[in-house]
């Protein structure tokens, strides 16, 4: 039983699914202690101010452009290949290319009941550092409740700076409140694993080359210049 409950709470850092200064709430003061160093990936967890549940963030680099991280992340059919526990994940209404909502649905082992969430998802990229940001929090109303428990409160983001050598600096961040009967000292306790697994995926995707050449128009990717670089035919 103990094994089941915590797979179980290890979902609530990458139910939205799933760094530094800037892949994190403006306006609040975090304290980050790093709770793991593993593979090249780096988690910290930090007390967030009039919540019971701690914040969560994640850094580490991906031998691949930003352009194939940000489109495998915006393949919502891919979610259950890399984000934690991810049963389903679709587009419920697209605005633009860098504004949705989308559906997820995380099948959370037994005893605690599966969770779901309507997010709205804006991205953005810095014309001077190039940095690509995804922002997603929850919206209520545009679909009815299911079986699972709603998460109703939450902030999860995803940036992806590009390097010199064509890899990728990738940072996340998530404070989600569950939204249940589960204690926050559990959760808190638990907070390091999902995000862990989920980078670990996302990077093994992104670095088997699936979306390496897929192209979106409001990127700029200096990455992809690079990648396509042939020493023996051209000078990068």
């Amino acid at each position: 039983m103990k094994i089941s409950i915590k797979k179980a709470i290890l979902f609530f850092t990458a139910i939205l699914a799933i760094s530094s200064a800037h892949a994190q709430v403006e306006g609040v003061k975090y304290i980050w202690k790093e709770k793991l160093d593993k593979e090249g990936i780096k988690i910290y967890t930090s007390k967030v101010q009039g919540s019971k549940y701690n914040a969560v963030r994640g850094v580490m680099t991906a031998k691949a452009n930003i352009t194939s991280l940000v489109a495998l992340v915006q393949d919502t059919s891919s979610c259950p290949q890399w984000a934690e526990f991810c049963k389903e994940s679709r587009v419920h209404k697209k605005i633009s290319d860098t504004e949705y909502y989308i559906y997820t649905y995380n099948d959370i082992p037994f005893p605690v009941t599966d969770r779901d969430a309507v997010t709205k998802v804006v991205w953005k990229q810095d014309p001077d550092t190039l940095k690509v940001s995804m922002r997603s929090t929850p919206t209520k109303g545009l679909i009815e409740k299911t079986k699972a428990v709603r998460i109703e409160e939450a902030d999860s983001q995803w940036h992806f700076t590009p390097l010199k050598d064509g890899s990728t600096l990738v940072e996340s961040f998530a404070h989600i409140n569950p939204n249940g009967p589960t204690p926050a000292w559990l959760t808190n306790m638990l907070l390091v694993k999902a995000p862990f697994k989920t980078m670990k995926n996302m990077r093994a995707i992104a670095e088997r080359g699936d979306y390496q050449n897929k192209s979106l128009a409001f990127i700029h990717d200096p990455g992809k210049n690079l990648s396509n670089c042939s020493s023996a035919s051209k000078t990068c």
